[in-house]
Formats: C-alpha cells, sequence, structure tokens
C-alpha cells in the first residue's frame, strides 16, 4: 500500500510549494527528488518534465495512468507554463482524495480472501493432521495386531 497515492503525495507538495512562494516547478521536483525509486509515477513524472523542458510531447507517459493522475498532470503542464492553478488543485485534491478512499475501501473488501489462503495451506491441514493422527495411528496398530 505504500505507493497507494503518488498523485496525491505530489499535489500536496506541489501546493506546499505554491503556498510557500515557491513555483510549481519547485515542487514538482522535490516530489520527484523524494519519491522512491518503485514509483512509476514519479518515473513518469521525470520524464514529463524532461520532455517539457526539450519541447516534446509528453502526453504517452500517461496513457496507462488513470483519470486523476493524467487530470494532475494536464493542471501541473498549464501551471508550468504560467497559468495559475491553485483552485484547480483544490478541486482536484477532492476526486484524488475519494479515489484513494475507493481505493483503499476495494482493497480492504480483498483483504480477507487474502487471508483464506494462509488457512487453507497452513492451519487446515494441520488441523486435519491433528484430528485424524490419532484415528489413523489406531487404525494403523489395530492393522499391525
Amino acid at each position: 500500500m505504500e505507493g497507494l497515492s503518488p498523485p496525491l503525495k505530489c499535489l500536496i507538495e506541489t501546493q506546499s510549494a505554491i503556498r510557500n512562494g515557491e513555483s510549481v516547478r519547485a515542487g514538482l521536483t522535490r516530489y520527484v527528488q523524494l519519491a522512491s525509486a518503485r514509483d512509476d509515477y514519479a518515473s513518469a513524472l521525470r520524464s514529463f518534465l524532461v520532455a517539457l523542458d526539450n519541447g516534446q510531447p509528453w502526453r504517452g507517459f500517461f496513457s496507462e495512468q488513470s483519470a486523476q493522475r493524467r487530470a494532475l498532470v494536464e493542471v501541473l503542464a498549464s501551471g508550468l507554463s504560467g497559468q495559475p492553478i491553485s483552485s484547480q488543485l483544490e478541486a482536484l485534491r477532492a476526486e484524488i482524495e475519494k479515489a484513494c478512499d475507493a481505493e483503499i475501501r476495494e482493497h480492504l473488501e480483498l483483504l480477507p480472501l487474502k487471508m483464506l489462503v494462509p488457512l487453507l495451506l497452513f492451519q487446515f491441514p494441520a488441523f486435519l493432521l491433528l484430528m485424524f493422527g490419532p484415528l489413523l495411528r489406531h487404525l494403523l496398530e489395530e492393522i499391525n495386531k
């Protein structure tokens, strides 16, 4: 669940930078630097920044991402071009938080099924051995007589 909400982390970092009088690029760069190496969204944002600096198309980096992630990048791109984005970030934050809540709820709903695997693989066979072990021992003793 570590990488559950990378866009929310990015949005919060960008909003924090804007509130502190820094640029959108400063917040975005800070997020990319602090993100873990396994964060695919941060690596896509790195590619986005490089492509934006070189004037290359960048929308292809986010084609496989969710709608909220693509929307955040669109807002960040307009912010990097100099447009005000504070109100858009606030609206987007509410949407991303709802999506995160839904993702957490979905994960929690699957958790009981995932927890059945150790039960079925380890505990149930052990219980069967405890139950049928004495019966098998008694049966083998009777057969050997």
